[in-house]
């Protein structure tokens, strides 16, 4: 029935709705990475544009926002991430 609610639109106007509806969605674009927790428990891990997710049977439990990571390591099998201490304040600097 997703026809009969673009129906009259322009081709821009379809795509720009069809944007917004995926925008939307969190778990659109999204490649799950199996991994487990320090007990054991499986989860899944994703990049996104707004940092890090962890996933728990396709519920976000913890987003790990990029300007709050310092440093991410993988080292035998071991995925390390180390964020800024709290009160920590970035500079963003841009090239001209």
């Amino acid at each position: 029935m997703l026809f009969l609610l673009i129906r009259g639109q322009s081709p821009a106007e379809a795509d720009l709705n069809l944007l917004e509806t995926a925008r939307r969605c969190e778990l659109y674009g999204v490649k799950m990475h199996p991994a487990k927790d320090h007990e054991g428990v499986p989860l899944n891990l994703t990049v996104a544009h707004m940092g890090i997710l962890v996933f728990q049977n396709y519920t976000k439990i913890n987003t790990f926002s990029w300007a709050k990571i310092r440093k991410l390591s993988f080292k035998r099998k071991r995925f390390l991430i180390k964020l800024h201490p709290e009160g920590y304040v970035s500079a963003f600097f841009s090239c001209l």
